[in-house]
This record gives C-alpha cells, sequence and structure tokens, in this order.
C-alpha cells in the first residue's frame, strides 16, 4: 500500500506541472521502470544475502569442516590444512563460487601453513582471503584476516608492516577481540626489541580481559608476557605470569589440555634458568604426560619429542647418564621416524637433539670408544 500511495502522489505532481500528455506518459512509463528495476535489484540482493546465509551456516555443519577445527584446536596444522581443503572441495561441487566462508576458510589454510612455518604456501591463501572479503566488506571477518595478514608479515620479519595491519585491524574489530589484537602488537615490539612498548601492549590486553573475565583470551597474553619476562631476567614476574596462564588454562580448557602442557613447558624453562632442574623436570614430566594422554587421531610428535629431549638434558644436567640417554633417544627415535615428512621436527633434529647427543658423548663417554661407534651402537642398533 505504502508503494502505491507513493505512486499515486508521483503522478498527481507531474500532473500539477502540466506536461503534455505523450511526456507525462514517457515519464511515468520511465518512473516505473526505475521503480521496478529498484525492486528487482533489491530483491536479487537481498537473496543473495540470503543465499550466502544459508550457505555459510550449512558449510558450519559440514564434517570437513568440523573435524577441520577440531585438528586445528589441537594444533595438529596438517591434518588440519587437509580437512579445510576436504571442504573447499564439497563447496565446490555443491554451491556458487565467492562465499564469505570459502574465504575464511582460505584464510584459516593461509593460517595453519603459517602455524608450520610454510610461509611461502601461507601467503596465496591470506592474501586472497583478505582481498576478497575487503571487495565484500565484511567488517565481521576483515579484522580476523587483518591480524591473520600482519601475522605473516610478523614471521617474514617485515614488523613494521605486521603493526600497520595490526592497526588496521583494530578499526573492525569489537572489544573482546582487542585482546588478541593488542597481544600480536606485544609480541611483535618485543621482536623489535622494544620491551617496555611490548610490555605496554601486554597490559592494555590484561586490563580488558580482566575487565571482561575473558579467561580465554588472556592464557596467550600471560605466556606472552611471561616470556618477554624470562628473556629479561624477571625469572618471578615470567614464573607469575606462567602461573596464571596455566591456571586460567585449566579453567577455561581441562587440566589434561594442551595449553595446560604449553605452560607447564613455561614453568619449567624458568626453573631451568633457575638451576632448579628437580622442579624442570617436574613440569616438563607434568606436560609430557598431558601430550601422551591424547587422542591417538592429534599427532603431538614434535611436542612429545621436544619434551623428551628436555628430559635428557634435565637429566644430564643431573649427572644421571642412562636416564639422560634413554630419555634422548626417545627424542631422537620419534624425530628420525617424522622428519622427512615434518620442518618443525627436522628443525628440532638439527638444532637440539643432535646437540643433546653429542653433549651425552663429551659428558659421559671417556673409555676411548670414537663418536660414530658410540652414535651407531646408542641410536642405530
Amino acid at each position: 500500500m505504502e508503494r502505491k500511495d507513493y505512486l499515486n502522489e508521483r503522478r498527481g505532481s507531474n500532473i500539477v506541472c502540466g506536461e503534455e500528455p505523450g511526456v507525462k506518459y514517457n515519464i511515468k512509463m520511465r518512473v516505473a521502470v526505475i521503480i521496478v528495476s529498484i525492486a528487482v535489484l533489491s530483491g536479487c540482493l537481498n537473496s543473495k544475502y540470503r543465499y550466502e546465509e544459508t550457505m555459510n551456516s550449512k558449510i558450519l555443519d559440514f564434517e570437513e569442516y568440523q573435524t577441520a577445527v577440531d585438528y586445528y584446536n589441537a594444533q595438529n596444522y596438517e591434518e588440519a590444512i587437509l580437512y579445510y581443503e576436504l571442504t573447499l572441495d564439497r563447496i565446490k561441487e555443491t554451491m556458487q563460487p565467492g562465499t564469505t566462508m570459502e574465504y575464511w576458510i582460505k584464510g584459516k589454510i593461509g593460517e595453519s601453513y603459517l602455524e608450520i612455518g610454510q610461509l611461502d604456501r601461507a601467503y596465496p591463501y591470506v592474501h586472497e582471503a583478505r582481498e576478497e572479503l575487503e571487495k565484500k566488506d565484511d567488517v565481521e571477518m576483515l579484522g580476523t584476516l587483518y591480524q591473520l595478514e600482519g601475522k605473516y608479515y610478523k614471521q617474514s620479519k617485515q614488523y613494521e608492516t605486521a603493526l600497520l595491519y595490526y592497526e588496521k585491524a583494530l578499526e573492525y574489530v569489537e572489544d573482546d577481540e582487542l585482546i588478541g589484537v593488542y597481544r600480536l602488537m606485544a609480541d611483535t615490539y618485543d621482536d623489535l626489541n622494544r620491551k617496555q612498548k611490548a610490555l605496554e601492549y601486554y597490559d592494555y590486553a590484561i586490563e580488558i580481559g580482566e575487565k571482561r573475565n575473558d579467561i580465554g583470551a588472556l592464557i596467550n597474553v600471560y605466556y606472552g608476557k611471561g616470556i618477554v619476562w624470562a628473556l629479561e631476567g624477571e625469572l618471578k614476574g615470567a614464573k607469575t605470569c606462567f602461573e596464571k596462564g596455566q591456571k586460567y588454562a585449566e579453567y577455561y580448557w581441562r587440566i589434561d589440555d594442551v595449553k595446560v602442557a604449553e605452560g607447564y613447558t613455561y614453568l619449567a624453562r624458568v626453573s631451568v634458568m633457575e638451576k632448579d632442574f628437580e622442579t624442570a623436570y617436574f613440569y616438563s614430566r607434568k606436560a609430557m604426560d598431558i601430550y601422551i594422554s591424547q587422542d591417538i587421531s592429534y599427532n603431538y610428535e614434535r611436542q612429545i619429542s621436544n619434551m623428551y629431549n628436555s628430559m635428557g638434558y634435565l637429566n644430564m644436567e643431573s649427572g644421571n647418564y642412562n636416564a639422560a640417554l634413554k630419555m634422548i633417544k626417545k627424542a631422537f627415535d620419534i624425530a628420525a621416524k617424522s622428519m622427512e615428512e615434518n620442518e618443525e621436527i627436522k628443525d628440532l633434529y638439527e638444532d637440539y637433539i643432535l646437540d643433546n647427543i653429542k653433549s651425552i658423548y663429551k659428558e659421559f663417554i671417556h673409555d676411548g670408544t670414537d663418536y660414530e661407534t658410540w652414535f651407531k651402537e646408542n641410536f642405530e642398533s
């Protein structure tokens, strides 16, 4: 009824203006065409948005997508990538291309590649996702994608560019996401060796998080601030941060979650810096127990190998040759089996496990046995 009244009102005004009948007819026809076009366009846009909302909702229910999210949350990024790709395949088979969820998933693939250090493979996904969501002006997702591109530049050691993207993210994120952006900015300032600036942004994040009681978001903030304190030699402050982050992880997730294990790992490192190897071993053992208790479908070989290697080092520092050799051999066995397929495990093997093996030899083997012979007897037999 409103549209009919509006048209009658416009027709009346045309007559009042006194146009010639032919002119009046043409104007009326043009108005009608314009209004019909607007109505059709509006209907198409509404239909398009409704379609996209429906498709986005359907994607969330895809088994492939839910499995990808499970693997991502479990930090098993290789499997997450596989299932995100399977989700994209299913989208191609069943839907029109170009939904926001499609680009969101590409962003998650890029982020997963970043987590395993494959920057060259990450960038095309990250860049495409951000560009396409900019075209859609999707304010709900753009903040996250700007953060993601910032992470790419941070890992590429282009720290100033990373900060520019984090600043862009601040224009889009809601209050609950400010915590994460401030944490990323703090991490980046730490990389720039601007420690006070880093601590300032960690404190911004903590202030907001504590006011909102956002325990989940605060876990990584406390871990990050603890790392800065530890590197500055402020071990008491570092330990306080790690303990708080670990307790929050227990509360927010569960007592056997990998984020809790991460906190125990940080506490072990502080204990090593304090030369308290017994306490360090205690925390390492607690972290190890959590990792080996995880579902077999989630791959924590890198973390488990690293923990065995750390425990071998701690036993070596305590003078226990047999225990040190046993632990480092376990680390070696895991790494030797997986390092061809996993760059992170290969780096762990080359940078740390081999160093500990050589250290054990130098520290404990004094009977004239050469290194190659000893290595073959203990690690290749």
